[in-house]
């Protein structure tokens, strides 16, 4: 059994690292500037597991705050997951940069403090660019960085400081970039909208996604189990990968949608607008450093996406 430290435990990618931290056995500190958030964990975790969370208010742009309690709960292994989403960001720059940069800041000083030395946080693939900005439109883990948004810019500037935090101060750290995750607790963000249609299907009520094409989909446990996977791993470094998974249209999305909540055939819909992303050509870097990550059919994650949807109704 370890002791973890978790920042954005309430998020969707932070909610599913702790249901399978505690199913595992371990302790889990979360800090929660607003423990009650916690409470909507109850979709995916049981009410005893819930319990077994060690719930810490408090804000992770507060320094001192965060030093103390790294230190006193005997936290072995960090995984920070609290942010601003690119919305956020993008209304309110000065609080996305205290939040993802500072905050983060204020994560590696903690480990510092306390000993701990690795840290895992997650990127983001908003580091990169347009489509226009790589050849054929296609993307590598090493391709260069180029973000178009203060949250892209804002994530690379968390990539530096970590390598940085090794070279100084001999704190080790895996980052993973997701891409598009999908399921339940995620209900935030530029690309939450498939869930939100998951859970319309599930009710009954038409629903329109935001965006169309196609793009690369990960189920949150999945992309949870990859965190978990890397601070199980014992290295000694500063990288950062992209998770990789199934490149899928959105077409692809509805019909498996209409295929877990049949009642909804028709009343899903999306707009024809693909994102502006780029397309991932994943060479498994993620994989060869922690070994085989999971990745879960995009019609059985969306089946069971609609089980929890569904059963949180009943």
């Amino acid at each position: 059994m370890s002791v973890y430290f978790v920042t954005g435990a309430s998020g969707c990618i932070g909610g599913w690292v702790v249901k399978n931290l505690v199913e595992a056995g371990h302790r889990v500190y979360a800090l929660a500037p607003h423990p009650e958030k916690l409470e909507k964990l109850r979709l995916i975790m049981k009410p005893a597991d819930i319990a077994k969370i060690i719930p810490v208010p408090g804000d992770i742009t507060n320094p001192d705050l965060l030093r103390a309690v790294v230190s006193l709960c005997g936290a072995e292994k960090i995984i920070h997951l609290a942010a601003l989403q690119m919305p956020f960001c993008k209304a309110n720059p000065s609080m996305g940069a205290r939040v993802n940069v500072e905050g983060t800041i204020n994560v590696f000083e903690a480990a510092r403090a306390a000993g701990i030395k690795k840290v895992i946080y997650s990127s983001s693939t908003a580091v990169y660019g347009n489509i226009a900005d790589y050849p054929e439109g296609e993307f590598r883990h090493d391709s260069p960085l180029i973000p178009r948004s203060f949250y892209g810019v804002y994530k690379q500037d968390n990539e530096w400081a970590a390598k940085v935090y090794y070279e100084e101060a001999g704190i080790s750290s895996i980052a993973i970039r997701p891409f598009v995750v999908y399921g339940p607790l995620r209900d935030q963000g530029m690309t939450s909208t498939p869930t939100s249609a998951i859970k319309a299907a599930v009710r009954g009520e038409a629903y329109e996604i935001s965006y169309g094409g196609t793009a690369e989909f990960q189920f949150a446990d999945d992309t949870a189990k990859a965190f978990v996977a890397a601070a199980e791993k014992d290295y000694t470094g500063a990288v950062v990968y992209n998770l990789g998974g199934g490149t899928v249209s959105m077409e692809q999305i509805v019909a498996a949608i209409e295929k877990a909540a049949p009642k909804a055939k028709g009343l899903i819909t999306f707009k024809n607008v693909p994102l502006p992303f780029p397309r991932h050509h994943d060479t498994g870097e993620l994989a060869k450093l922690v070994g085989p990550v999971c990745q879960t059919p995009l019609e059985e994650g969306i089946r069971i996406s609609a089980e929890y949807f569904r059963s949180a109704l009943a």
